[in-house]
């Protein structure tokens, strides 16, 4: 693996993160807004910040794919082999955006042969850059961070995310029920980037969500892995970004906790 590609492609991450992040301030009070699902909302703002980061990676790494959330096509079918890919969120929270609620990120990820090598989320609103490498640790604003290794969910404060189609019926209202009895506390903060940043640096203990995109967690979760944390399936041991579904603890043993809970 070339170690001088991924300090370039750091590089070139965190200056783009930082750049596409100031878009997403300057544009906060007037960008436009319009649905492309039920309750899955795009605005402008999503499409001028991509546009800063795809440029600034293809400018660099011509032949690297690229995979962001607003011109993602068929990417279930773009990258499941050994090339390089960047995984994209230019807004990861669009919906706190529209509503101008201060939890959102930019997210940067790299993947080789589907293994997570670079990993940048950018909080534009509280100025905190996250970082990881693999096998370098994790940073927030240049400074090491680690997970809080809690070991019991009733000790510890939990995030969730919901797809935007949840109904009273939908699987992750009775986990969501059932988290909330055993765990000291549960959040829902509307950024998946974000929340497992948050794990991270200790802010949060836990996390789990069943229906999220790869350019959602690329980022986090190596950053998770490099703090410390531990990453597992809800369905299965091993998780890929590709599967839609994660824990992310503190520690193992919240991690057991958390999967007895969501397996209802």
């Amino acid at each position: 693996m070339s170690e001088q590609l991924i300090f370039d492609a750091k590089t070139v991450a965190l200056e783009a993160a930082q750049n596409a992040g100031r878009v997403l301030r300057e544009m906060l009070f007037h960008a436009s807004v319009r649905e492309k699902g039920p309750k899955d909302l795009v605005t402008d703002a999503d499409l001028a910040a991509q546009s800063i980061i795809e440029g600034a990676i293809k400018a660099n790494f011509p032949d690297h794919l690229f995979i962001g959330e607003e011109s993602m096509g068929d990417w279930r079918e773009s990258s499941r082999g050994d090339e390089w890919t960047w995984l994209v969120d230019p807004l990861d929270g669009t919906t706190n955006y529209v509503h101008r609620f201060p939890s959102f990120a930019v997210s940067i990820g790299l993947i080789k042969e589907n293994e997570l090598m670079l990993g940048v989320v950018f909080d534009p609103m509280a100025d905190e850059m996250y970082c990881a490498v693999r096998g370098g640790g994790a940073t927030m604003n240049a400074l090491p961070i680690q997970t809080s290794q809690c070991q019991k969910l009733d000790e510890a404060m939990v995030a969730a995310s919901f797809p935007p189609h949840v109904t009273k019926e939908s699987p992750e209202v009775q986990q969501f029920l059932e988290i909330l009895v055993q765990s000291q506390s549960v959040r829902r903060l509307g950024s998946a980037a974000l929340n497992l940043c948050y794990v991270a640096n200790g802010r949060l203990d836990g996390y789990w969500a069943n229906k999220l995109k790869p350019w959602d967690v690329a980022a986090g979760i190596l950053i998770v892995e490099e703090a410390g944390g531990c990453l597992r399936g809800i369905r299965q041991q091993d998780y890929s970004v590709w599967d839609g579904e994660l824990i992310a603890a503190s520690s193992g043993p919240l991690s057991q906790e958390m999967l007895k809970c969501l397996q209802v």
